[in-house]
Parts: structure tokens; sequence; C-alpha cells
């Protein structure tokens, strides 16, 4: 059981950091963006800095899924 929530988290984990990978690459490009602001923030520094904000946000949930996983493991 607990080798298959290891797995789990490591996919989940990873899952998360490619969402950040894509949010920051696919920025400039809100056609393509998955979590484009819309008109809520027009684009300028506030809508970067929101967007920063969520990469940061969704790299650091996977890191920390991906850790948990790690650790567990080891122990």
């Amino acid at each position: 059981m607990k080798a298959i929530v290891n797995f789990v988290l490591h996919i989940v984990g990873g899952l998360f950091l490619l969402a950040a990978f894509l949010q920051w690459i696919t920025y400039d490009y809100p056609d393509v963006n998955p979590f484009a602001p819309g008109p809520i923030f027009a684009p300028g520094m506030i809508s970067q800095m929101f967007n920063w904000l969520f990469v940061v946000f969704l790299g650091t949930v996977g890191c920390v899924m991906i850790g948990f996983a790690r650790r567990s493991r080891q122990k």
C-alpha cells in the first residue's frame, strides 16, 4: 500500500511540476494558457506578478509531494 501511495505522489507531483512549467512557458500566449487571468488583470506587471506567484505555488506543491514520497521511501 505504501508503494502505491508513493507512486501516486510521484505522478501527481510530476503533474504539478508540468503544470507549473506550462503556466510559465505559455504566459505570453493567453490563447493557449490554461490559467490565463483573462479580463481580471490587464497585461502588465501585476498580471505577471500573479502569474509568477501561481507558477511558484504549483512548483512548490509538486516538489513537496515528490519530497514526501522520497522521504517515506527512505524510512
